[in-house]
């Protein structure tokens, strides 16, 4: 029983697996997450769905960094400035 439904009203879109008892397991921000004893996850809620979809396209490329990371920002010039140390270093090796 896989079923996708999309509640305009609400703006919430719910995803479900199998069918979902009792009430919602875990909240974590928009996303509302529904699991058995077995801890199968049996539905996913997602709340403000289409502010969830536009912050996810706008975002598409872009990863958040946590824990020592937090704060670090990546640019295009440190990536390719890695892959030219990293080609250097295999070049060396053969």
């Amino acid at each position: 029983m896989n079923t996708v439904t999309y509640i305009p009203s609400k703006d919430e879109l719910l995803l479900k697996f199998c069918p979902l008892k009792g009430k919602k397991s875990k909240k974590s921000g928009n996303f509302i997450l529904w699991y058995d004893k077995q801890g199968n996850i049996c539905g996913i809620e997602i709340e403000s769905y289409q502010k969830e979809l536009e912050e996810l396209t706008k975002n598409f490329n872009v990863i958040k960094l946590d824990g020592i990371w937090e704060g670090i920002k990546i640019t295009d010039k440190d990536i390719k400035q890695t892959r030219r140390e990293l080609i250097s270093k295999f070049e060396k090796k053969w």
